[in-house]
């Protein structure tokens, strides 16, 4: 097999586990889609003191177990690696873990698509917003079962606290390597992770309280809400 051939930065790309890339200064010269959404709960300082931390003494690399977490992110181990005295890279490695809930009720769920009904959000949105609004969504997600109403409110109130930001970037994509039991079955989890430079923490526990009641967990850092939504069927 000629591996040379092989595309690597694709399967990287697309791992569920996050991987950053730094220069010999801390700078960032590549990271991972799961990663991205990671960078949201964690600086980069503080990923490349870690990454220096736990770097092997020579070339090559050192994997190490540990109780790691940003956030809502957890981990159980990193593998620090470098070959050369310019870069060096950390992948960083999903903690598993499933959510149960006994008993959900569903009354007033129905089944949604859930980019349409997002997007009709963010036009309402559009109507009072002025910054600039990046949406990077996967169209492939999977119909659901949702309170329409409930959620529309959760998201408005979401937007208000964004409101007076210059800029808002939204995905909204399935939480890879995760399950959540809901009435006895297992489904996936899709996350909206809302980012924004200007954010009002004022109302976080009445949309912690919101999402909760939905059962829809929330996670919070200074500029960003991260939802993970149960994608019951």
């Amino acid at each position: 097999m000629n591996l040379v051939s092989i595309d690597f930065k694709f399967f990287i790309e697309y791992d569920a586990n996050p991987f950053v890339l730094f220069n010999s200064k801390g700078k960032i010269v590549y990271l991972n889609s799961s990663a991205e959404m990671l960078m949201g709960s964690c600086s980069r300082k503080e990923l490349f003191d870690i990454t220096l931390s736990y770097a092997p003494k020579n070339f090559g690399y050192k994997k190490t177990l540990l109780d790691l977490s940003f956030g809502y992110f957890e981990f159980y181990a990193i593998n620090v690696s470098y070959n050369n005295e310019e870069e060096i890279g950390i992948h960083l490695y999903n903690k598993p873990m499933v959510k149960i809930n006994n008993v959900i009720h569903l009354e007033g769920y129905s089944e949604t698509d859930i980019n349409l009904l997002f997007e009709a959000n963010i036009e309402l949105f559009k109507m009072q917003y002025s910054g600039k609004l990046q949406l990077i969504t996967d169209y492939e997600l999977p119909k659901l079962h949702i309170h329409q109403n409930n959620f529309s409110f959760l998201i408005r109130k979401i937007f208000e606290q964004m409101k007076l930001s210059p800029s808002i970037k939204i995905k909204i994509k399935i939480k890879i390597g995760e399950l959540i039991i809901v009435n006895g079955k297992k489904y996936p989890i899709i996350l909206f992770l809302f980012n924004s430079n200007i954010r009002d923490r004022s109302k976080d526990k009445e949309i912690l309280d919101i999402a909760t009641d939905n059962y829809i967990n929330a996670h919070f850092n200074n500029e960003s809400i991260i939802l993970e939504i149960p994608a019951i069927k």
